[in-house]
């Protein structure tokens, strides 16, 4: 008898179900303001990586008294100079590196912790999830800021303690937004089927929770480091930030705002690229917030 071969319709292959991690791209790629955005945020990294090629970190501590208050453009200083003689455009590229570690690092934090919490109370439940609810409920009745202020001036100033004030500052509201998640997930028939099989709850969290919930995970951890930016440049404003004389926007600004009237620049420059960092950040956490929601499949 002659073998027989069945060739592979091409219709089959075209429809073949393409990857999240794809469609999502695809929605991305045809919003031109996701582009912008994300262009933005990608020259934040860049600039955050190369900063000591783009400028030495010495400039931007280096105090010279002959140089204080000097205007944009001035001997050689692309955006001026501080009242300590600190030329103004190194401290905002060594300050994006700051920026970017304490947001980066705090949301990435808060983000895990409160991933390993979501899924404690829906797997595990009872008593452990209302003592774990009832503590965040507690955390949640006290403004995120405030919360991170008492931290910071009992701890003191440093980026190790500014990050664990906005840690655990953004769990909260994270906890929460994941848990519910968490719960829709922990109730379909793979995660019940593999409960009835015996899985460990650790087991089920690693396979069948936390894949799941990767779209929520990073939404929200985009928006949380936006967040913890302005945060830590807002307690850094007051002087419960960065220790001096590390580069920081939020003491830039500090630092400017006695100088507001004669030498503006020292203002503007800072708060303009605190600004529009903020903005890059949320804009793509919208549009990547958009494309993962299944109900605009096909629409982005």
């Amino acid at each position: 008898m002659a073998k027989t071969t069945t060739a592979k319709s091409p219709l089959i292959s075209k429809t073949k179900r393409r990857s999240q991690g794809r469609e999502v791209w695809e929605r991305l790629r045809s919003r031109p303001l996701a582009m912008v955005s994300l262009a933005g945020v990608i020259l934040l990294v860049l600039v955050a990586v190369f900063a000591d090629l783009i400028v030495p970190y010495d400039e931007a501590i280096k105090q010279v008294a002959k140089s204080k208050l000097l205007e944009p453009g001035t001997s050689g200083h692309i955006l001026g100079t501080d009242n300590f003689g600190r030329d103004i455009f190194a401290r905002i590229i060594h300050g994006t590196r700051t920026a970017l570690l304490i947001g980066v690092t705090s949301a990435a934090s808060a983000a895990v912790v409160s991933t390993i919490l979501a899924c404690v109370c829906a797997m595990v439940g009872g008593w452990v999830e209302n003592i774990i609810m009832r503590i965040i409920d507690v955390i949640s009745c006290i403004p995120g800021l405030v919360v991170a202020l008492a931290i910071c001036a009992a701890l003191g100033n440093g980026v190790p303690q500014l990050i664990f004030a906005l840690t655990f500052s953004a769990l909260p509201m994270l906890t929460k937004m994941i848990r519910s998640q968490a719960l829709s997930v922990s109730k379909m028939d793979y995660v019940e089927s593999s409960i009835a099989l015996g899985g460990r709850p650790a087991y089920i969290m690693v396979r069948h929770l936390i894949p799941n919930l990767a779209s929520i995970i990073i939404i929200n951890g985009t928006a949380q480091v936006s967040m913890s930016i302005m945060m830590g440049a807002t307690l850094g404003f007051i002087g419960l930030g960065i220790k001096a004389p590390t580069p920081e926007w939020g003491t830039m600004l500090s630092d400017g705002l006695s100088y507001m009237m004669r030498n503006q620049y020292m203002v503007l420059v800072p708060g303009i690229v605190l600004a529009l960092a903020a903005l890059f950040i949320n804009t793509f956490g919208d549009c990547l917030r958009d494309a993962f929601d299944p109900q605009l499949k096909g629409k982005a």
